[in-house]
């Protein structure tokens, strides 16, 4: 079990550096690094990281497992990118004001909800409380009212055609049936 959680714990680490170091350093605070450049910050970040983590971790003793603590928190930004991108889907006149407002207000929204005591205890597993399921439930409901409302109130003045833009070589493969 501890050999379970070290690793998974080791490829988050080297992940995050990695992804710092190539995606963040190299391309956008210093293009001209060199690989030992490159590498030192990997390690600082993944240092600095390390220590958050470290320093987190006790804060997840009250939780009932893991799992649902993850669940809850994928849940800041999945309900409301599930939100903007069903509306994106299903509809071509909500313009991109209300998607952004609605990545923000929902994100605001879940964090208040979660993290906010005056608000926390009404939402959770006890018999007078709204489920934190529920109150995702509540808050995509709302995001995805939010952007039909505003789409009929301020609508796009032409609906939105996905066009080609040639980026990308898309003929088909010769031996394809």
């Amino acid at each position: 079990m501890i050999g379970a959680i070290l690793s998974s714990f080791n490829s988050a680490l080297n992940s995050t550096a990695t992804l710092f170091s190539l995606g963040v350093y190299k391309d956008l605070l210093h293009p001209t690094a060199s690989d030992a450049q490159v590498i030192r910050s990997g390690k600082i970040v993944g240092t600095i990281v390390a220590i958050a983590a470290m320093l987190g971790a006790p804060m997840l003793a009250g939780q009932d497992s893991i799992f649902g603590y993850l669940q809850k928190m994928n849940g800041l930004y999945f309900i409301p990118i599930f939100s903007v991108v069903l509306i994106g889907m299903l509809t071509r006149r909500v313009s991109s004001g209300p998607a952004n407002a609605a990545l923000i207000l929902g994100f605001c929204a879940i964090a208040i909800g979660y993290f906010v005591p005056a608000i926390n205890k009404f939402i959770g597993p006890g018999e007078r409380q709204l489920h934190e399921f529920h109150f995702l439930g509540v808050v995509f409901a709302s995001l995805v009212a939010l952007m039909l409302i505003s789409g009929r109130i301020a609508p796009r003045e032409t609906p939105w055609v996905h066009e080609y833009s040639g980026d990308v070589d898309l003929t088909p493969w010769p031996l394809a049936k």
